[in-house]
């Protein structure tokens, strides 16, 4: 899949990840609402902007998975 590693002017490509993209970037005193932050691409959003310091509001749905997101990203960055 030749398309799918060939980088961009960015240095990035679309199998490139979003801790790779934001790798370097300190988010101290940013504040970002993450809707859809229970499941799928909003989990990794969330997941990625509380590893790089960021203020992560979670806007979801359903409470109980929204709470585990919450717990396994707090577990595994005490910082979160």
């Amino acid at each position: 899949m030749w398309l799918f590693s060939r980088k961009g002017a960015s240095g990035f490509s679309a199998s490139s990840t979003a801790e790779e993209v934001t790798q370097g970037i300190d988010g101290t005193g940013l504040t970002a609402v993450v809707t859809g932050a229970s499941s799928g691409i909003g989990t990794e959003t969330a997941r990625v902007l509380a590893l790089r310091a960021v203020h992560v509001v979670m806007a979801v749905k359903n409470m109980t998975a929204g709470r585990e997101v919450k717990d396994t990203i707090a577990k595994r960055n005490p910082n979160a």
